[in-house]
């Protein structure tokens, strides 16, 4: 089931399903919605999105209401993420799927709203999309980078294929002080990006899934788990920088689950706040867990916790060719 596309003077509506960010840190959220402001989009923003209720911005019941109600408004055409945390898991028995299966729209966030992409989907059958949110990317200084919005665009907004993806020329993991509002000072400094690393041949053509490799960990012995008979598994590491060898065990978890045995590709984020000698460790660690298996691998991609990034709707069909060093989604995300 596919959403319909965004659309100039659409209005799109912010939740924020797990951390008290807005609360914290308002400027950023502000930020972000100036900038789809000026995009041509209206905004509104959910009633708890400013709250604040220990260490997330509201009760289970309250941050689930506020999903449910912007699926239920029909002014609303998109649902994007204040920012992440680590409790969207709380919401998965209140969330009303038949509300969210009748009222299909743009759903898209990353990091800990990798369980609401992936619950909603394997429950609806709905494409959302992993991609920026309003706080961490939406509202950078003085604007966010134009390879994230792009991307966006062409994930969200355009009934098309979005086609070959193409390597971000530079990035950034430096981080401004959001409390004492350095991040208003300046631009975050970028760097040139060495590209991709095509680590393990071969061709893959499958639907993507995947997220947060930390979240993805709150759906294992769920009935939320995703499907992933030849999916193209897409996974990356959060700003708390799990070492590579968390990783080794995590992807242990996987093959011992069968995934490996399933998927037909397998795509990795740009790690944030590795060293170098970290990122080789983790490229080692790929490689042995997957020996077994023929799929392809490709890393340091631009997705997740990294910026710029790409935006990948899960369920869309996708292609991987490390000979030809493509990646592709090839079919249209929105109607």
């Amino acid at each position: 089931m596919k959403p319909t596309r965004l659309r100039p003077g659409d209005v799109i509506g912010v939740v924020a399903p797990s951390a008290p960010g807005p609360a914290r840190f308002p400027h950023r959220l502000e930020r972000g919605v100036a900038f789809l402001e000026s995009q041509g989009y209206n905004v509104t923003v959910a009633p708890h999105v400013y709250g604040q209720y220990g260490h997330v911005s509201g009760t289970p019941e309250e941050r689930a209401e506020d999903i449910i109600e912007m699926f239920r408004a029909q002014e609303v055409r998109a649902i994007i993420a204040a920012i992440g945390g680590d409790h969207s898991c709380h919401l998965l028995p209140l969330l009303d799927w038949a509300v969210i299966r009748q009222n299909p729209k743009v759903f898209m966030g990353f990091s800990d709203v990798t369980v609401l992409n992936l619950a909603i989907h394997h429950e609806t059958g709905l494409i959302t999309f992993n991609g920026p949110m309003i706080m961490s990317d939406l509202g950078e200084f003085p604007k966010p980078p134009g390879y994230t919005v792009d991307h966006m665009a062409r994930a969200i907004a355009r009934p098309e294929p979005i086609g070959a993806i193409a390597p971000s020329t530079d990035w950034t993991e430096e981080f401004l002080d959001w409390g004492q509002k350095l991040d208003l000072t300046r631009p975050r400094e970028f760097r040139a990006s060495p590209g991709w690393t095509w680590l393990k041949e071969g061709r893959a053509h499958g639907p993507l899934a995947g997220g947060c490799f930390e979240s993805l960990q709150h759906l294992r012995g769920t009935p939320f788990w995703p499907d992933l008979d030849g999916a193209i598994l897409f996974l990356e590491t959060s700003e708390e920088a799990p070492s590579p060898a968390w990783v080794d065990a995590a992807l242990q978890d996987l093959e011992n689950m069968g995934v490996f045995g399933r998927i037909a590709g397998l795509l990795y984020g740009r790690p944030l706040g590795y060293t170098a000698e970290q990122r080789d460790e983790l490229r080692s660690v790929l490689l042995e867990r997957t020996r077994r298996y023929s799929f392809p691998i490709v890393t340091d991609m631009d997705f997740g916790h990294t910026a710029p990034q790409m935006t990948l709707p899960i369920g869309a069909q996708a292609e991987v060719d490390t000979r030809e060093r493509r990646f592709a989604v090839v079919e249209a995300a929105v109607i």
